[in-house]
């Protein structure tokens, strides 16, 4: 008898092996173990192997050293061998049917029939008129089955929009932390440094000194020596405050009691106070005092002065105050372009702090036609995000959303219909929310009123009882059908 021979693997398992035997075609179906190693076969897998044999019409038989394995096979009464060669000269147990025998006779049916306590009860069948009325109430039965079950509806419904608003009233407030439903938003605040110049003419005018005073000194030897008078020895006059004098050049007064010398001199400060009369520089600085007696024999002259355009301290004012102006103006439009759109700004609330740069020129005392100032300012202003009005806006709105609606969407248009007003650092004003909702579907409700209907009554009912604005899509399958299904599980809506 042919058989195939399957040389099982030590990797393969009880799946593995039940597929290789499916594609035996032989009667008979060896399965070699491997000469070293075990394989993952368990006992009760030789049983389900033996049945799938059985099913293929072939019989199983081993080919294995494993005590276990051989052990099992014999209770199962599957043939084992030791050697291919022997499961060809030897025996095989003889094939045994694989379920049991039936224990019980078999009923036959007709006999219980005849001994029914009402014999007549199936004699009607006999008749063709009542065959065939049984016939079409069976094949009613069946068609109404058909109309309960086969029909499918799909409903989509756009349902109606309305804009939902309300006006609130805002309170922002510097202490806040958090958004409160009550109005209450965190007033925030930003920082930023402006620079700008400013310049003006000046108004004021100074007299200035010009030129210094020259004259000439008589000095007089008080020694019997050389008396060496240095360039730029000091001299003064005798009146309060004294006016200081220089020697242009270097003197030498000849030696012996009452010798002279003259030597030209210049006032130290220009103006008209080194003016002065004959007689009256008459001091000399230091240890020359000592030795030389000094005074002017005549008046010096040439000091001038002269009148210039300078700057007044209402110059001044006004030229930081109009660019402490332009400053804050400058400052409001860089606000402006930092702030994030919805953010609204208190423009009122702006307020200078540290000054960081402030520069004159020219400086105070200096002469000039015009005066420039350059500042650099820090300017600071509270706002309110628009993060925090969305969030009060939608926390306001879905307090007062009607029932049976539902917000479209996220989006929220807010609009500012009063002014602001401020009591002590709290700004009051209102803002108009709107947004868009829609009537929420009830799909109970649409199944209720459409199931068993036309599709046009359907329609008709559906816009009345749900107020829509554009008819439903209702698709029905199979596309002939002329109605909905009766049954809810068989219709969907969508909204």
């Amino acid at each position: 008898m042919k058989t195939q021979v399957l040389q099982i693997d030590v990797h393969d398992d009880f799946i593995s092996i039940r597929d290789r035997m499916t594609w035996a075609k032989t009667p008979r179906i060896l399965l070699v173990w491997p000469l070293r190693g075990k394989v993952n076969v368990r006992p009760l897998d030789l049983t389900l192997l033996r049945r799938h044999a059985e099913t293929l019409g072939a019989e199983m038989g081993l080919v294995t050293r494993d005590r276990r394995i051989r052990q099992a096979a014999r209770s199962l009464h599957i043939s084992v061998f030791s050697k291919i060669s022997d499961a060809q000269k030897k025996q095989w147990f003889e094939k045994s049917p694989s379920h049991p025998v039936r224990r019980f006779k078999q009923t036959d049916l007709r006999e219980v029939r005849k001994n029914l306590p009402f014999p007549d009860l199936f004699s009607s069948f006999s008749d063709p008129a009542r065959r065939i009325l049984m016939f079409t109430f069976g094949v009613l039965a069946v068609f109404s089955l058909v109309l309960v079950f086969i029909p499918s509806a799909e409903i989509r419904i756009t349902m109606p929009e309305k804009e939902q608003a309300v006006v609130f009233t805002i309170r922002a407030e510097p202490d806040a932390k958090t958004v409160e439903i009550s109005g209450v938003v965190p007033q925030r605040k930003l920082s930023q440094f402006v620079d700008g110049t400013e310049t003006a003419l000046v108004t004021g005018n100074s007299v200035y000194p010009d030129q210094a005073a020259t004259g000439r000194v008589v000095l007089m030897n008080l020694s019997e020596n050389v008396v060496n008078v240095p360039a730029g020895t000091i001299l003064f006059t005798n009146t309060e405050p004294p006016i200081i004098f220089l020697t242009e050049e270097e003197i030498k007064i000849s030696p012996g009691k009452g010798k002279i010398a003259k030597a030209p001199i210049r006032a130290k400060l220009p103006g008209l106070s080194g003016n002065v009369e004959p007689g009256v520089v008459t001091l000399i600085d230091g240890l020359l005092s000592q030795k030389v007696v000094v005074t002017n024999s005549e008046a010096t002259a040439g000091g001038s002065q002269s009148t210039q355009a300078v700057a007044t301290e209402e110059d001044r004012i006004g030229v930081k105050k109009r660019l402490l102006a332009n400053l804050q103006r400058k400052a409001l439009a860089q606000f402006s372009e930092l702030a994030l759109s919805g953010d609204v700004l208190f423009q009122k609330s702006i307020t200078q702090g540290q000054v960081m740069e402030e520069k004159f020129e020219p400086a105070v005392g200096e002469a000039g036609n015009k005066i420039k100032l350059s500042m650099r300012v820090e300017f600071t202003i509270s706002y309110a995000s628009s993060a925090d009005l969305n969030a009060l806006a939608r926390r306001i709105l879905d307090a007062s959303i009607p029932s049976g609606f539902s917000p479209l969407d996220d989006a929220i248009t807010l609009k500012t219909v009063t002014g602001f007003s401020q009591s002590q650092e709290i700004i009051h004003w209102q803002m108009r929310a709107e947004r868009s909702m829609r009537s929420l579907l009830n799909p109970w409700q649409v199944i209720s009123t459409s199931q068993g209907k036309s599709k046009n009554v359907a329609n008709k009912l559906l816009m009345e009882s749900l107020g829509l604005a554009d008819e439903p899509d209702i698709i029905i399958r199979p596309g002939w059908w002329p109605w909905l299904p009766f049954l809810p599980n068989r219709i969907e809506v969508k909204g």
